[in-house]
């Protein structure tokens, strides 16, 4: 658990301070395309590489993947938590209105969004 939380604080700090801020462009808006029944729009972690990617599916599922991001021990796997739970607490605030960056994906409420130009 020690290994994770230094890596979780390790990926905190590189978010903070090297990603630069995203603008919205104008002339765009959310896509949103509902998931299937008993599923909805989670961030996971990454198995192979660096990050995350949005899918529609269940908690149980997700739990699954990051049980397994964390029980393999690797820091990479462990930042790809952190940054989907990350990800996942920040679309918490997006709605269908929201401005956004073209192409960026996002979970609107239980639904997976995209942003497309107008």
């Amino acid at each position: 658990m020690g290994r994770f939380l230094a890596a979780l604080a390790l990926m905190v700090g590189f978010v903070v301070f090297s990603a630069p801020l995203a603008q919205a462009s104008d002339g765009t808006h959310w896509l949103v395309a509902p998931c299937p029944p008993g599923s909805k729009a989670l961030w996971l972690p990454r198995v192979d590489k660096f990050g995350t990617d949005l899918s529609c599916t269940t908690e149980e599922a997700r739990g699954k993947a990051v049980k397994e991001a964390v029980d393999s021990g690797s820091p990479t796997r462990m930042m790809n938590v952190a940054i989907a739970f990350a990800q996942q607490l920040s679309d918490k605030a997006l709605t269908p209105e929201s401005p956004c960056v073209l192409g960026a994906k996002g979970a609107i409420g239980e639904a997976f969004g995209t942003c497309v130009a107008a």
